[in-house]
């Protein structure tokens, strides 16, 4: 009988220890995951912001044509 409640103790302490290093893994997959959607993102709104100037730009350029015609 103790023999069995140790086997069952350790199995259990087995499984419990197996699900804590996936669950370790998996949160280190999505903290790289976020970290390059992060960079991404960054990259993303640079370029959407130097879209946004050159749009500008255009807009002041064709406000300054119009005012002189």
């Amino acid at each position: 009988m103790n023999v069995q409640i140790m086997m069952w103790g350790v199995g259990t302490i087995g499984v419990l220890i197996g699900i804590y290093m996936r669950m370790e893994l998996k949160l280190k997959e999505l903290d790289v995951r976020v970290q390059a959607l992060e960079q991404t993102d960054k990259a993303m709104n640079a370029k959407l912001d130097r879209i946004m100037d050159a749009i500008q730009d255009v807009k002041l350029e064709l406000r300054d044509k119009a005012d002189r015609e």
